[in-house]
């Protein structure tokens, strides 16, 4: 294990390493697999779009109960949470979830199919519901063995992750559990690979931007501005915007639509801006920025017919993400690292990721995403395919890291107070 991590840390996980019940769960979790699996073809024919994840929530908190979990609930977004309580009594917990929500739409899953070599091809089928799939073989296996922690353990699945769902569920879950439970730290499962986590987050924000003007003929008008040009003025100075490389910082007008008629003067015309950042105030600044270039593109425009004020532009988010950042050698990095060394995996910790993480960390709980585990390919398209094999390594990581932040009763503290 390596040499730069804190010494209690080390020796929380050798102990767990050493303990009889937590090596019987990281077999466990292994020998459940084939049931798992079924369970998640299952969910993957759900369908989920971002926003309608209604009947997969409830078939999940069905599962949830079913293997044991307390007080399940359903809220009034369709998250789906419960607690597997500690001995201690603390009022506090660890939060494991992965979320409901895929980015198909209704209609799109059709079918499921294995091939030849064990692969299953469904869309869906990775992105996410791997991950809760495999939260729910952490918990029957805790439940099988009687394993149980000093703090609570949330397991938790999440809606509104996906697209301009904007991570709606992770935020309400997390308001929602404050007046409940102080909740020390937070563990997603999300992404492929075995060794990749992430524990950073890369903020992201929409735009809508609409501009509008008299319009006319293209011919017989010709004095008159066009809300298109003015569009294409405001984009091509976002274009132009020195951005930082390190925090990474990215801005791209994504897409442009405007005008009635070939031979028409543009009335309207609205473009969408997908703008990101490793650091909050690098986005803000270019927030900042990109509001000076929508209102220049209309100013630019109008000084150019002599039409002042004829152009005008309206704009708003369609979606705000917040970024964030934690230490590289802070103690829930360390932690992860080590468990995943400790399973005899080489760690792999990716800068930025937009992903439910980001909700923990703009509330200052310490967080990490940790990849599903197996092979995945065409995430996020209707070719999505997963291959199984080695997957427990995902489950065997979750373990670890739950018992070493949550503590194993009375034997093992627990370290996620001292994050």
């Amino acid at each position: 294990m390596g040499k730069n991590f804190d010494s209690d840390i080390v020796e929380t996980i050798g102990k767990l390493r050493s303990c009889e019940d937590v090596q019987k769960a990281l077999q466990l979790v292994q020998q459940q697999l084939p049931d798992i699996i079924e369970i998640q073809k299952e969910l993957a024919l759900i369908e989920a779009p971002t926003f309608h994840e209604e009947n997969k929530a409830r078939r999940y908190a069905q599962l949830l109960t079913e293997a044991g979990l307390k007080d399940v609930k359903i809220d009034e977004h369709f998250n789906v949470w419960g607690r597997w309580p500690g001995v201690g009594q603390t009022g506090a917990s660890v939060l494991l979830e992965g979320h409901l929500d895929t980015v198909f739409s209704f209609g799109d899953v059709k079918e499921l199919k294995v091939d030849d070599e064990g692969r299953i091809h469904c869309p869906g089928i990775c992105d996410d519901t791997r991950a809760i799939a495999a939260n729910l073989s952490v918990l029957k296996a805790f439940k099988t063995l009687g394993i149980r922690p000093y703090h609570d353990i949330i397991f938790a699945a999440t809606v509104c992750e996906e697209g301009l769902g904007a991570m709606l569920g992770m935020k309400t879950l997390l308001q929602g559990l404050e007046e409940q439970t102080k909740v020390l730290a937070a563990i997603s499962i999300d992404g492929p690979s075995n060794n990749v986590f992430y524990a950073n987050a890369t903020g992201m924000v929409d735009w809508s931007v609409t501009f509008k003007g008299p319009g006319g003929h293209a011919w017989t008008a010709s004095d008159m501005p066009s809300a298109l040009h003015a569009a294409c003025r405001a984009a091509s100075i976002i274009a132009d915007f020195k951005l930082p490389t390190s925090p990474k910082t990215i801005v791209t007008v994504s897409l442009i639509e405007g005008g009635q008629a070939i031979h028409g003067i543009a009335q309207q015309c609205t473009m969408k801006i997908n703008a990101r950042s490793n650091s909050q105030e690098e986005l803000v600044k270019l927030n900042t920025q990109m509001i000076e270039a929508f209102e220049k593109g209309a100013e630019l425009e109008n000084s150019y017919k002599g039409t002042p004020g004829l152009i005008q532009v309206c704009y708003e988010k369609l979606l705000d993400i917040p970024a964030g950042s934690q230490n590289e050698d802070c103690r829930m990095i360390q932690a992860t690292k080590a468990v995943t060394e400790s399973l005899g995996i080489e760690p792999c910790l990716k800068p930025g990721g937009c992903t439910n993480t980001n909700m923990a960390i703009a509330r200052k709980i310490p967080g990490v995403c940790l990849g599903r585990g197996g092979k995945e390919y065409g995430t996020h398209t209707l070719n999505e395919w997963f291959d199984p094999k080695g997957v427990e390594a995902c489950e065997q990581k979750s373990i670890l890291l739950l018992l070493t932040l949550a503590g194993l009763d009375d034997r093992i503290k627990a370290l996620g107070e001292t994050l």
